[in-house]
Protein backbone atom coordinates (compact mmCIF):
# COMPACT_ATOMS: atom_id res chain seq x y z
CA UNK A 1 0.00 0.00 0.00
CA UNK A 2 1.07 3.68 -0.72
CA UNK A 3 0.25 6.64 1.36
CA UNK A 4 -0.56 9.53 -0.92
CA UNK A 5 0.16 12.18 1.13
CA UNK A 6 -2.04 15.67 1.70
CA UNK A 7 -0.56 18.90 2.45
CA UNK A 8 2.05 18.78 5.30
CA UNK A 9 2.64 23.08 6.89
CA UNK A 10 1.01 24.05 3.52
CA UNK A 11 2.07 27.32 4.59
CA UNK A 12 5.40 26.45 5.14
CA UNK A 13 6.40 24.11 1.56
CA UNK A 14 7.96 26.34 -0.91
CA UNK A 15 6.67 26.20 -4.35
CA UNK A 16 8.11 25.07 -7.21
CA UNK A 17 9.03 28.62 -8.26
CA UNK A 18 10.95 28.81 -5.05
CA UNK A 19 12.49 25.30 -4.32
CA UNK A 20 13.86 25.29 -8.19
CA UNK A 21 17.31 26.90 -8.30
CA UNK A 22 19.37 28.31 -5.94
CA UNK A 23 19.97 28.13 -2.92
CA UNK A 24 20.06 24.56 -3.26
CA UNK A 25 19.79 22.34 0.08
CA UNK A 26 22.81 20.71 1.66
CA UNK A 27 23.41 17.22 0.74
CA UNK A 28 26.11 15.37 0.52
CA UNK A 29 26.76 13.17 -2.39
CA UNK A 30 28.54 9.81 -1.54
CA UNK A 31 28.41 7.68 -4.17
CA UNK A 32 27.03 7.66 -7.72
CA UNK A 33 26.25 4.58 -10.31
CA UNK A 34 25.28 5.14 -14.40
CA UNK A 35 23.23 1.66 -15.10
CA UNK A 36 22.34 2.94 -18.63
CA UNK A 37 18.67 1.69 -19.33
CA UNK A 38 18.05 1.76 -22.67
CA UNK A 39 15.21 4.18 -23.40
CA UNK A 40 12.72 2.95 -26.37
CA UNK A 41 10.16 5.34 -26.55
CA UNK A 42 9.13 6.72 -30.34
CA UNK A 43 10.14 9.82 -31.24
CA UNK A 44 7.90 12.91 -30.95
CA UNK A 45 7.18 15.85 -33.12
CA UNK A 46 7.65 19.16 -31.62
CA UNK A 47 5.14 21.06 -30.63
CA UNK A 48 4.84 25.32 -29.82
CA UNK A 49 5.82 25.11 -25.80
CA UNK A 50 2.59 27.69 -25.11
CA UNK A 51 -0.30 26.58 -27.84
CA UNK A 52 0.81 22.94 -28.16
CA UNK A 53 0.34 23.43 -31.74
CA UNK A 54 2.51 21.12 -34.25
CA UNK A 55 3.85 22.83 -37.47
CA UNK A 56 6.71 21.98 -39.70
CA UNK A 57 8.66 25.61 -39.49
CA UNK A 58 8.71 26.07 -35.42
CA UNK A 59 11.49 28.49 -33.95
CA UNK A 60 13.49 27.52 -30.90
CA UNK A 61 14.37 29.68 -27.84
CA UNK A 62 17.91 31.39 -28.32
CA UNK A 63 19.06 30.93 -24.90
CA UNK A 64 18.26 27.28 -24.31
CA UNK A 65 18.23 25.42 -28.55
CA UNK A 66 15.13 23.74 -27.06
CA UNK A 67 11.71 25.33 -26.78
CA UNK A 68 10.13 25.98 -29.50
CA UNK A 69 7.44 28.11 -30.77
CA UNK A 70 4.81 28.80 -34.05
CA UNK A 71 5.53 32.57 -33.33
CA UNK A 72 6.79 35.27 -32.03
CA UNK A 73 3.83 36.48 -29.91
CA UNK A 74 3.25 32.76 -28.67
CA UNK A 75 7.31 32.78 -27.34
CA UNK A 76 6.63 36.31 -25.83
CA UNK A 77 3.81 35.15 -23.96
CA UNK A 78 5.28 32.07 -23.28
CA UNK A 79 8.15 33.96 -21.31
CA UNK A 80 5.88 36.12 -18.93
CA UNK A 81 3.58 33.27 -18.20
CA UNK A 82 3.34 31.97 -14.29
CA UNK A 83 6.21 29.20 -14.39
CA UNK A 84 6.78 29.91 -17.83
CA UNK A 85 9.88 29.73 -19.77
CA UNK A 86 12.00 32.99 -18.45
CA UNK A 87 12.17 30.57 -15.37
CA UNK A 88 12.70 27.31 -17.20
CA UNK A 89 14.55 28.19 -20.00
CA UNK A 90 18.13 27.24 -17.91
CA UNK A 91 16.54 24.01 -16.78
CA UNK A 92 15.22 23.08 -20.74
CA UNK A 93 19.37 24.55 -21.83
CA UNK A 94 20.59 21.72 -18.85
CA UNK A 95 18.51 18.57 -20.24
CA UNK A 96 18.92 19.15 -24.31
CA UNK A 97 16.98 18.44 -26.77
CA UNK A 98 18.04 14.62 -26.20
CA UNK A 99 17.02 15.13 -22.03
CA UNK A 100 20.45 14.37 -21.29
CA UNK A 101 22.20 15.60 -17.80
CA UNK A 102 25.46 15.30 -19.52
CA UNK A 103 27.69 16.40 -16.15
CA UNK A 104 27.95 14.85 -12.81
CA UNK A 105 27.29 19.05 -11.51
CA UNK A 106 24.09 18.37 -13.40
CA UNK A 107 22.97 15.38 -12.20
CA UNK A 108 24.29 16.35 -8.17
CA UNK A 109 22.20 19.91 -8.80
CA UNK A 110 19.07 18.08 -10.38
CA UNK A 111 19.10 15.44 -7.61
CA UNK A 112 19.83 18.46 -4.84
CA UNK A 113 16.77 20.35 -6.53
CA UNK A 114 14.23 17.38 -5.96
CA UNK A 115 15.22 16.57 -2.38
CA UNK A 116 14.38 20.20 -2.19
CA UNK A 117 11.07 19.93 -3.64
CA UNK A 118 10.23 17.10 -1.45
CA UNK A 119 12.20 17.65 2.06
CA UNK A 120 9.61 18.93 3.92
CA UNK A 121 7.55 15.66 3.12
CA UNK A 122 9.91 13.06 3.39
CA UNK A 123 11.68 14.36 6.69
CA UNK A 124 9.32 14.22 8.77
CA UNK A 125 8.16 10.71 7.08
CA UNK A 126 11.56 9.22 7.79
CA UNK A 127 11.51 10.33 11.60
CA UNK A 128 8.60 9.01 12.08
CA UNK A 129 9.58 5.61 10.82
CA UNK A 130 13.08 6.01 12.52
CA UNK A 131 11.59 6.41 15.80
CA UNK A 132 9.38 2.86 14.47
CA UNK A 133 12.07 0.83 13.26
CA UNK A 134 15.32 2.46 13.92
CA UNK A 135 18.03 4.07 12.09
CA UNK A 136 17.64 3.32 8.50
CA UNK A 137 17.57 5.63 5.02
CA UNK A 138 15.23 6.80 2.55
CA UNK A 139 14.33 5.05 -0.86
CA UNK A 140 13.14 7.28 -3.54
CA UNK A 141 12.68 5.85 -6.83
CA UNK A 142 10.79 7.27 -9.57
CA UNK A 143 9.44 6.06 -13.25
CA UNK A 144 10.49 9.15 -14.80
CA UNK A 145 14.43 9.71 -15.96
CA UNK A 146 16.51 12.55 -13.52
CA UNK A 147 16.23 15.01 -16.67
CA UNK A 148 12.99 14.55 -16.56
CA UNK A 149 12.23 14.74 -13.27
CA UNK A 150 14.83 17.97 -13.01
CA UNK A 151 12.62 20.37 -15.52
CA UNK A 152 10.26 22.40 -13.14
CA UNK A 153 6.78 21.69 -15.15
CA UNK A 154 6.12 18.04 -16.78
CA UNK A 155 6.68 19.74 -20.48
CA UNK A 156 9.84 17.64 -22.56
CA UNK A 157 12.22 19.07 -24.95
CA UNK A 158 9.52 18.21 -27.92
CA UNK A 159 6.78 20.47 -25.90
CA UNK A 160 4.71 17.72 -24.79
CA UNK A 161 3.59 16.87 -21.54
CA UNK A 162 4.95 14.08 -19.47
CA UNK A 163 2.01 13.10 -17.14
CA UNK A 164 2.49 12.58 -13.90
CA UNK A 165 5.58 13.00 -12.37
CA UNK A 166 5.57 11.05 -9.06
CA UNK A 167 8.18 9.54 -6.41
CA UNK A 168 7.76 6.78 -4.27
CA UNK A 169 9.38 6.33 -1.24
CA UNK A 170 10.18 3.72 1.47
CA UNK A 171 12.22 4.30 4.84
CA UNK A 172 14.34 0.85 5.01
CA UNK A 173 16.57 -0.49 7.15
CA UNK A 174 19.67 -1.66 5.97
CA UNK A 175 18.35 -5.51 6.84
CA UNK A 176 15.90 -4.66 4.57
CA UNK A 177 17.71 -3.49 2.12
CA UNK A 178 20.10 -6.45 2.12
CA UNK A 179 17.49 -9.17 2.66
CA UNK A 180 15.00 -7.95 0.14
CA UNK A 181 16.12 -4.95 -1.98
CA UNK A 182 19.45 -6.77 -2.99
CA UNK A 183 17.92 -9.91 -3.34
CA UNK A 184 15.77 -8.76 -5.98
CA UNK A 185 17.87 -6.48 -7.52
CA UNK A 186 21.69 -7.22 -7.35
CA UNK A 187 22.82 -3.91 -9.16
CA UNK A 188 22.18 -1.96 -6.10
CA UNK A 189 24.35 -4.86 -3.86
CA UNK A 190 27.08 -2.42 -5.10
CA UNK A 191 25.75 0.65 -2.76
CA UNK A 192 25.78 -2.05 0.26
CA UNK A 193 29.02 -1.11 1.63
CA UNK A 194 28.75 2.80 1.54
CA UNK A 195 25.28 2.49 2.73
CA UNK A 196 25.65 0.77 5.66
CA UNK A 197 28.46 3.02 6.62
CA UNK A 198 26.01 5.85 6.40
CA UNK A 199 23.48 4.61 7.95
CA UNK A 200 25.99 3.86 10.11
CA UNK A 201 27.35 6.99 10.72
CA UNK A 202 24.68 9.53 10.19
CA UNK A 203 23.45 11.76 13.03
CA UNK A 204 19.84 11.01 13.28
CA UNK A 205 19.00 14.58 14.69
CA UNK A 206 20.66 16.57 11.74
CA UNK A 207 21.04 14.36 9.08
CA UNK A 208 18.60 11.28 6.54
CA UNK A 209 20.24 9.14 4.37
CA UNK A 210 19.06 8.65 1.02
CA UNK A 211 19.12 6.48 -1.88
CA UNK A 212 17.63 7.46 -5.05
CA UNK A 213 16.95 6.00 -8.22
CA UNK A 214 15.45 6.97 -12.11
CA UNK A 215 14.29 5.41 -14.35
CA UNK A 216 17.33 5.82 -16.77
CA UNK A 217 19.36 3.49 -14.39
CA UNK A 218 20.76 6.63 -12.25
CA UNK A 219 21.35 5.80 -8.93
CA UNK A 220 22.99 7.73 -6.16
CA UNK A 221 23.57 7.56 -2.12
CA UNK A 222 23.84 10.72 -0.04
CA UNK A 223 23.26 12.73 3.68
CA UNK A 224 21.33 15.56 3.47
CA UNK A 225 20.25 17.65 6.33
CA UNK A 226 16.93 17.39 8.13
CA UNK A 227 14.41 20.35 7.50
CA UNK A 228 12.48 20.98 9.41
CA UNK A 229 14.61 20.16 12.77
CA UNK A 230 14.49 17.23 14.53
CA UNK A 231 11.54 18.09 17.02
CA UNK A 232 9.38 19.40 14.04
CA UNK A 233 9.55 16.46 11.78
CA UNK A 234 9.00 13.91 14.75
CA UNK A 235 5.50 16.24 15.48
CA UNK A 236 4.41 16.23 11.53
CA UNK A 237 5.61 12.76 11.55
CA UNK A 238 3.21 11.56 14.67
CA UNK A 239 0.04 13.94 13.12
CA UNK A 240 0.44 12.65 9.78
CA UNK A 241 1.73 8.92 9.37
CA UNK A 242 0.83 7.16 12.91
CA UNK A 243 -2.64 6.10 11.83
CA UNK A 244 -1.30 5.32 7.87
CA UNK A 245 -0.68 1.33 7.32
CA UNK A 246 0.90 2.10 4.18
CA UNK A 247 4.45 0.83 3.61
CA UNK A 248 5.30 3.76 1.09
CA UNK A 249 4.96 7.64 0.32
CA UNK A 250 4.18 8.52 -3.10
CA UNK A 251 4.51 12.37 -4.13
CA UNK A 252 3.47 13.78 -7.50
CA UNK A 253 6.66 15.93 -7.92
CA UNK A 254 4.17 18.51 -9.49
CA UNK A 255 1.57 19.17 -6.69
CA UNK A 256 4.29 19.61 -4.60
Amino acid sequence: QTHHHPSIMAAAIPSAEETIGPPLPAVDWIQTSELGYLENRPKQQPVCFYCRKAEDNLSKCSKCGVASYCSRDHQVADWKAGMGHKHCCKYYKRAGLDMTLKTEKDRSDARTELFGRIRFYVCPYAVHRQVELGKGFLFVQSECTLAEISLPKPQNATGHHMGMRSVLIHFLTVGEFDSEVCRDDFELAEFRSRLHDAVDQYDKKTQVALLMRFRCGHLALGLAALVPDYGICKSLGKDYYSNSTAGALQLNIDDV
